[in-house]
């Protein structure tokens, strides 16, 4: 690739000078060796790419083709090790963060402010996903920063993870449920409800963490119910709305309890161990700058130690 890449420079300065003599003149090399390797690029593509003048050189039809061409595929092979190499040296003027919408504003809100103030130029993209398609999306390199509640059982054998938060549960219900006046509702009152069942492609983990609270506060098994089958809600309100109009409840942070829903009720949970883990997931390796001083900003000590 970088021999190709070499040639095609190469090329370009020939048709920016229109001489081969003066092209080995600004890049201080012989002649003959710009002629071999203008050769050897005609060889790769099976023609000429130039044809002499009584003054110099110019680009044949093929040549105008490639020129066009080249110009873009430099343009953009620049552009990608410029990137790469900032990230190596652990700089990059963008972060690009997942999050959960619920629990942003209140958790994340705060540190980002101070790297907007500390680094105005910076490009902070953020992206409204599932814990599933954080998952997702940090293998594949596509964010560099996720904040959530699951799936992190799945992601510290492979990234650096910092819990910030234990936040306390609440009990979404529907209106008219009979408990929907309480102030506080203990996990054993829900003993004869109908869960709302989690997919794991989704919010990996949520439904065994909610059997684990029913066993552990309730002493019993949940019953599970499936809501928008076949296809899943495209929301998490959209989702509490479907279970409430089905006689469903569910189990949330409290974090969520800003939603305004219809016709569905919040109430806080009066077991104050059934808490919720909030954690921030990055990738492993060298850290950048602007995500090294949001980690700081958000009180990581991990980030300290991986450096």
């Amino acid at each position: 690739m970088g021999a190709v890449i070499e040639k095609l420079r190469l090329f370009q300065v020939i048709l920016e000078e229109g001489s081969l003599r003066r092209a080995a003149e600004r890049l201080h090399i012989s002649q003959s060796a710009i002629t071999r390797q203008i050769q050897l690029l005609e060889h790769d593509l099976g023609g000429r790419v130039l044809e002499r003048t009584s003054v110099g050189v110019r680009p044949t039809t093929g040549g105008h083709a490639l020129a066009g061409k080249a110009r873009t595929l430099l343009a953009d092979y620049d552009s990608v090790m410029g990137e790469v190499r900032r990230l190596v040296r652990g700089e990059s003027d963008r972060l690009r963060i997942g999050y959960v919408a619920s629990a942003v504003q209140e958790y994340l809100g705060p540190a980002l402010a101070v790297l907007r103030r500390t680094q105005p130029k910076l490009k902070v993209k953020m992206l409204d996903q599932t814990p599933g398609e954080m998952i997702i999306a940090l293998r594949r390199g596509e964010i560099d920063l996720a904040l959530t509640g699951h799936g992190v059982d799945l992601l510290s054998r492979d990234f650096y993870t910092h819990k910030l938060a234990s936040v306390p549960s609440l009990v979404a219900l529907p209106l008219d449920h009979p408990l929907a006046s309480e102030k506080q509702i203990s996990i054993s009152q829900l003993k004869n409800e109908s869960f709302v069942r989690g997919t794991d492609n989704v919010v990996p983990g949520y439904t065994q963490k909610i059997a684990e609270f029913c066993r552990r506060f309730g002493r019993y098994r949940p019953r599970f119910v499936s809501i928008g089958q076949p296809a899943s809600p495209a929301s998490l309100a959209e989702g509490l709305v479907m279970a409430a109009n089905e006689g469903a409840i569910s189990l949330h942070p409290n974090f969520i309890s800003h939603l305004g829903v219809p016709n569905v009720v919040m109430i806080p949970i009066a077991d104050s161990e059934a808490t919720w883990d909030l954690f921030v997931v990055w990738q492993r390796g060298k850290t950048s700058g602007p995500l090294r001083k949001l980690l700081d900003a958000l009180g990581s000590r991990e980030v300290k130690r991986q450096g």
